[in-house]
């Protein structure tokens, strides 16, 4: 009888453990990761400066709101207004300050500048984030306010990462940018959660990758199949710079080769910083990313210039 009752014990505390292990694989995780991913707040520590004053960037404050009503604040300096206006956009769980650098650059060599933080970051209204799938919104916000302070001048977009990936979505949601210069970008909303639960965590995209995007998707109120960046970079003439590190595990080169032959523009271009890792080409080597970077600016604003004054697109390159 104390036999019976032990093999009865030992499969009710089987049960107990399979049901908790289920609930937490398939309940609890999913929920957890899109919690994660949607309401995080945390912040990396930033590298570099942390005051435009530190690099003699004179900036005005300024505060615009996306079209659901997002307030999102920022700097803008107007710089040369024969220059085109850049409009920087940080990584996940950074801020305006990790492009502060590459904004003070840009303003020495006369562009306009635009630096601010998207929804759920920095200063910024909080919301949920979404990958790029809202804060697609956040960049068209800018964009009209660039149109306000400085109308008719050229824009183009600058993203690293998260950052990068929404600026894509963006020049498909509000066309009118001259070029996009693309950062460690991922290729879709899926793919990218797919991607980081086998680097990190070891686990197959099936079903849980599934489970998590459901879950945000439901939480978050968005279509993930709208994060779809390597579709939108096939949507968008604008030319685009594709930059990748190296030693990237995260968004590796072949990414950024996938995101190169999806583009429809012949002036987009790839380039390749050796070494480095997620989001680090431009601590890896300064100098030869900004001069990629404008070097492919300038081939851009030549070329639009070029098909203005023949008066059609026959002028491209």
């Amino acid at each position: 009888m104390n036999r019976v009752l032990i093999i009865r014990w030992l499969r009710r505390v089987m049960f107990s453990i399979l049901f908790i292990v289920f609930v937490l694989l398939f309940v609890v995780f999913p929920i957890g990761a899109s919690l994660l991913i949607t309401n995080g707040r945390f912040r990396f520590p930033e590298r570099g400066p942390t005051h435009p004053e530190e690099l003699g960037l004179a900036v005005a404050p300024v505060e615009f709101t996306a079209s659901d009503g997002i307030r999102l604040r920022g700097w803008w300096t107007a710089g040369d207004p024969s220059m085109p206006v850049i409009i920087f956009v940080h990584g996940m769980n950074r801020s305006r300050l990790e492009l502060l650098e590459r904004g003070a650059e840009s303003s020495r060599r006369g562009y306009g500048v635009v630096l601010f933080d998207l929804r759920n970051h920095g200063e910024s209204e909080r919301a949920y984030t979404t990958l790029g799938i809202h804060e697609s919104l956040d960049i068209c916000a800018a964009q009209r306010f660039v149109n306000q302070r400085a109308p008719g001048r050229q824009q183009l977009l600058w993203g690293v990462s998260m950052g990068a990936s929404s600026a894509i979505l963006a020049a498909k949601r509000c066309p009118g940018f001259a070029a996009v210069v693309s950062d460690s970008s991922f290729l879709s909303f899926r793919e990218t959660i797919g991607h980081h639960l086998r680097l990190f965590l070891h686990l197959p995209a099936f079903p849980f990758s599934n489970l998590i995007v459901a879950t945000a998707e439901f939480r978050a109120g968005f279509d993930a199949d709208d994060g779809d960046v390597e579709a939108a970079v096939g949507d968008i003439d604008a030319p685009v710079l594709f930059i990748a590190g190296g030693a990237d595990r995260r968004m590796p080169p072949q990414l950024a080769e996938r995101l190169l032959k999806a583009s429809r523009s012949p002036q987009s271009e790839l380039f390749v910083v050796p070494g480095a890792g997620h989001g680090e080409a431009f601590a890896a080597d300064h100098e030869k990313y900004l001069a990629a970077v404008y070097r492919f600016l300038e081939k851009v604003r030549k070329n639009k210039s070029a098909i203005r004054q023949l008066g059609g697109p026959f002028g491209r390159a």
